[in-house]
């Protein structure tokens, strides 16, 4: 159950404390959101895609209407029907985040502990089915949530906390542990194969692992107190304080993704100028680079092959 950030205000020091925690989070927002802008045009002006840039694409949606919703909602005074709206968007995306996160280490993982498989059996659209059903299951336990917990609906507390419960184990007891799991057997298997063969790991595996470590550092805080500082007896002023923090350190983590792509996929000084549909493709390839050769540029935004 979403808590409300501004039910009761702070005073003194901690009323300043948490109008520059609000700045700074909208402008954190601000800037996430022109940067998944930007990854989502660049992606999408792109006929064919790989796996990986689909998965990349819907995460970069979910990233920006979550930052969208955040923004909105540090504004909004509670209790309101528009800011339970905007709260209810927003548990949705970040669970969609998360779960599109969790399905990419897993299908990072899985190709590279069984690569022969992954290219000649995978089925053609698996990315797309799967961000599909990853995104109809959000719905569905934000849509759950409304109806069990708002203020605006006939929610009962003992069946919010049942909801509650179930969701955070899905949340931390399924999505994240997996997650974690596969990023640490992705981790451990590349390393042993660059130091017993001699390989380089891919711009992708840097880019998987990178956007992993952002999220569990940076995102987890607002999971937790979505799911479990509302039922907690601290004073109000102490919560109202953490989801702040929260709210700044989740918009963090969505923001940062665009970020790790670029900077992943850029050649420093020689792709200073380069276009920057080159640079997101070359972080997103799924192959190694042959024999230290880049793709060329071709003085397009297009992704290209």
């Amino acid at each position: 159950n979403p808590g409300v950030l501004g039910s009761s205000p702070a005073s003194g020091s901690s009323a300043g404390t948490a109008k520059v925690l609000s700045s700074l989070a909208t402008f954190t927002c601000v800037c996430g959101m022109m940067g998944n802008g930007l990854v989502v045009w660049l992606l999408s002006c792109r006929g064919q895609r790989t796996p990986f840039c689909t998965y990349v694409l819907h995460l970069a949606v979910a990233d920006f209407l979550f930052l969208l919703c955040t923004a909105v909602t540090l504004y909004l005074e509670t209790p309101m029907l528009a800011y339970e709206v905007m709260e209810r968007v927003r548990s949705f995306t970040y669970t969609a985040s998360l779960s599109l996160l969790t399905a990419i280490s897993s299908q990072r993982c899985l190709s590279v502990l069984f690569p022969i498989w992954y290219k000649c059996h995978q089925p053609q659209y698996l990315s797309a089915v799967v961000c599909a059903l990853l995104w109809a299951l959000s719905l569905l336990m934000s849509v759950v949530a409304a109806l069990f917990c708002s203020e605006f609906w006939l929610g009962v507390e003992s069946q919010c906390l049942t909801v509650d419960s179930v969701f955070s184990f899905l949340v931390m007891g399924i999505f994240t542990p997996v997650m974690v799991l596969s990023s640490v057997t992705l981790f451990v298997r590349v390393r042993r194969s660059s130091r017993q063969w001699g390989r380089r790991p891919t711009r992708l595996y840097v880019v998987v692992l990178a956007s992993i470590v952002v999220f569990l550092l940076c995102a987890l805080p607002l999971g937790i107190s979505w799911f479990f500082l509302y039922w907690l007896d601290l004073p109000q002023e102490q919560k109202t304080l953490f989801r702040y923090v929260a709210c700044l350190s989740s918009a963090l983590s969505s923001s940062a993704n665009p970020v790790i792509y670029f900077v992943v996929g850029s050649q420093g000084r020689r792709g200073l100028w380069e276009p920057l549909g080159a640079v997101l493709h070359r972080a997103l390839r799924e192959e190694p680079e042959g024999e230290g050769r880049e793709t060329p540029s071709t003085g397009t935004n297009d992704l290209g092959a």
